[in-house]
């Protein structure tokens, strides 16, 4: 009787380290997915972000092309954790400036298209 118990008891043991070596993988590749789902809405938080910068700086500069262009490449160097190829355009008149930020990810391989404006009748005149 006993050594029958001993069988079944080392045979119980065993089984614990085959059902975590088949979980483990799977609970990994969820946790790495979220980090990079994560990562992954940061950088588009951060386009959006320097969109809406440079278009409300360019609107207060006497160059606004040149002051949007600057400070987007800036706040994408500064902010994006992910490799992004991106874009800047910036269209400006009397009333307003729009910026707009076509960023594609290689990854995904998907373009996202961001645009702010922002309007000059607020700036002074000089």
């Amino acid at each position: 009787m006993k050594y029958t118990e001993k069988i079944c008891n080392i045979g119980k043991r065993g089984s614990f380290t085959v059902e975590a070596a088949l979980i483990m993988p799977v609970i990994l590749g969820v946790i790495v997915t979220f980090i990079y789902i994560a990562m992954f809405c940061h950088d588009r938080c951060a386009i959006e972000y320097a969109c809406r910068v440079s278009s409300a700086k360019a609107a207060y500069d006497t160059d606004p092309e040149l002051t949007a262009a600057m400070v987007s490449e800036r706040n994408l160097d500064r902010f994006l954790i992910l490799d992004w190829d991106t874009g800047i355009e910036t269209d400006c008149d009397d009333e307003t400036v729009t910026t707009r930020i076509e960023a594609t990810c290689p990854v995904i391989n998907r373009t996202f298209i961001h645009s702010a404006s922002a309007y000059r009748h607020f700036c002074p005149k000089y």
